[in-house]
């Protein structure tokens, strides 16, 4: 999600925090957190996320991913009428794994990323640290979120970040080929662009 950036669309909210139950009950929650939807940023929501394995197909290798549900109750009377849908109100995190972090899962230093020029090491360091998609429902759309690694605080590690409406490539190159072709931006490239076009008339 951080190819999107660039593009002027409105964002929701996104917080997870380590779920310190879990020392105390197997069962409990690795991850809990918050979420919010790009059209009201400011309505949070509930979530938690359980840790589940997986094997990659390509290389065999077993991978760690969270998910679980997404409570839509705003009122105690909500919460206690709302009924669970299957395929619907989730959030599926993963670590993201087109970044070279500066430390191994130990804490370890990271060799990859110490062989790094400065330059690359920044660009690394400005990648978020985690993926997810909310699935709402069958009549909302997927929503992508994205949360960076931040200062621990006096509960320990967490992460926050957005969410934002998912962009196809083609939808992507749509988006930022509109942005540079609207002349009433003021940019030179727009401007050029629309004199191009007048001319080839």
């Amino acid at each position: 999600m951080d190819q999107t950036t660039a593009i002027n669309q409105p964002k929701g909210k996104f917080k997870m925090n380590l779920n310190f139950a879990r020392s105390t009950n197997s069962r409990a929650p690795a991850i809990t957190g918050t979420i919010s939807t790009p059209e009201n940023p400011d309505k949070m929501f509930e979530f938690s996320a359980f840790e589940q394995k997986e094997i990659d197909n390509d290389t065999g290798e077993e991978k760690t991913y969270f998910i679980g549900p997404v409570s839509y109750a705003t009122t105690m009377r909500e919460a206690l009428a709302q009924k669970k849908e299957y395929g619907a109100h989730f959030i599926a995190i993963r670590p993201n794994q087109f970044k070279v972090f500066a430390t191994l899962e130990d804490g370890k230093p990271n060799p990859e990323y110490e062989a790094l020029s400065p330059e690359d090491q920044k660009k690394e360091d400005d990648k978020p640290a985690w993926w997810g998609k909310w699935t709402r429902t069958t009549e909302q759309p997927v929503l992508d979120a994205s949360a960076w690694d931040r200062e621990p605080n006096r509960y320990g590690p967490w992460a926050s970040g957005n969410t934002q409406h998912h962009l196809t490539k083609e939808q992507l190159q749509g988006a930022e080929l509109g942005q540079d072709a609207q002349p009433e931006r003021g940019t030179r490239r727009g401007r050029a662009r629309s004199q191009e076009a007048e001319m080839s008339r």
